[in-house]
Parts: structure tokens; sequence; C-alpha cells
């Protein structure tokens, strides 16, 4: 009889180790995708799963009740005349907020080249984009308000000399620049590998210097500096 390393009836990797631990809590196809979820909003079930496109309805059922069952999501009932109930992070689940981020940043060179027909929300556009721009110094920059139009709702960002936000929704301000355009053409233009004066498929609108603080901003990102930087190895060839 042979064993293997991950006990599929107690969802266990049966390591004494941390990082093993995590994952037997959070590991799971699709609970991560449940707790980015819930980090934009408590959302009820139907919300959950018209946010993730492809997941099975018994699917997420199971996994709510699993990381119900672990103290990161409880839920509510919403008071009339929603009638529903509500599913939100714990204390312990919202702890789970520096591990995410994390995991954006790591990803977020993969989101460079778009991928034709997949999934796009703008609110996963608002959690990813403050990432591209992780320990850039954009203080000299601010203040700047980009409109960003694309997906399903459109979205802001915001430039301060604190840093880089961007939330769901519009702010009505007189100098911000408006961005418009598919998703994958935004993600390039504001990720800094497409330049802000000749992307297709996007229209910038907005004062001249904006703009140009916008073109500032882009070439300045993580992915931008990366792909610009030269390859090299080191320890000589292998």
């Amino acid at each position: 009889m042979t064993t293997t390393c991950y006990d599929f009836l107690v969802r266990s990797y049966r390591q004494y180790c941390a990082l093993a631990r995590t994952l037997d809590v959070v590991g799971e196809r699709w609970t991560l995708l449940i707790i980015r979820e819930l980090f934009s909003c408590d959302s009820r079930y139907t919300d959950l799963r018209d946010s993730l496109p492809g997941i099975a309805s018994n699917l997420l059922a199971d996994r709510l009740r699993q990381l119900q069952a672990d103290g990161i999501v409880e839920s509510y009932e919403a008071p009339r005349p929603v009638r529903a109930t509500v599913y939100r992070l714990t204390t312990r689940g919202r702890r789970l907020g520096p591990a995410l981020r994390a995991l954006v940043s790591w990803g977020a060179p993969l989101v460079a080249e778009p991928q034709g027909d997949h999934a796009f929300r703008t609110h996963w556009l608002a959690l990813g984009l403050p990432t591209f721009f992780d320990s850039v110094d954009v203080a000299d920059l601010a203040p700047l308000t980009v409109v960003v139009h694309t997906g399903d709702e459109p979205a802001t960002l915001q430039v301060s000399a604190s840093g880089l936000a961007m939330d769901v929704g519009t702010a009505v301000i007189e100098d911000a620049v408006v961005v418009e355009g598919e998703p994958g053409d935004i993600v390039a233009l504001l990720s800094g590998t497409a330049d802000t004066e000749t992307s297709a498929g996007v229209t910038i609108h907005g004062p001249r210097d904006a703009v140009r603080r916008l073109h500032t901003l882009t070439s300045r990102s993580r992915i931008a500096t990366w792909q610009t930087a030269p390859c090299t190895h080191e320890g000589g060839d292998r």
C-alpha cells in the first residue's frame, strides 16, 4: 500500500509547517479568489457566483462552508428589504490581506499580456494595479487623478504624495485624465508596456500636463522597468 503526501479525506498535507497548514486552509482551487471578492465588499451568494465566472454553484457552497468552519468567513442576515444571507471576512480572514497583496504583486507581470477571452472585472484591476508601483516614488507627480473606463464599471486611480490607490467608481475632478479602452489595452497602458501617446485601442483625454504626468507614472512601473532592464545571469553560463 502506498501513501500520498496529501490526504484528500482531511484536506491536509499532514506536515508540521506553517506554510503547509496555511495551504490546508486556503490552498484549494477557488478559495483565494473567494477571499479576493470578499476583500472588495461583503457579498451575497449570488454576488459571489456572478463575480467568479466558471465556478460551479455546489463548489462555491462547499468552499464557503469550509471557510466558515476554518474561521475565515462568517455570514449575517441583511436587513429588510434585502432579506438575504451576506458573507464577509472575519478578523482572521482580513489578516490574509498582506499575503494576498504579495501574491498579486508577484503575479503582476503575468497580466502584462492579455489573454483573449479570459474573464475580467474592474475591481480585479483596482486590486492589482497599485502593486505595479510598489516601492516606486510618485510624490513628484501628485496630485493626479485618472478615471478609467473599462470592463464592467469605471474606476478611479488617485496619485498623492503618500502613494497610489485605485477604487471602483468615478471621482468628479476637473483636472482628471480620462482613459477608455478594452481591459488588455488599459492594463498594457497603465503597466507601462504600451506608450500613452501611441497606445492603440485606448482613448486618453484631459489636461496636457496631467497626461504628461500619467506618461511619467506608467514609465516608472515595476513591469516597465523589468522589460527594459538588461537580462543578466549570475554565476556565468550553465
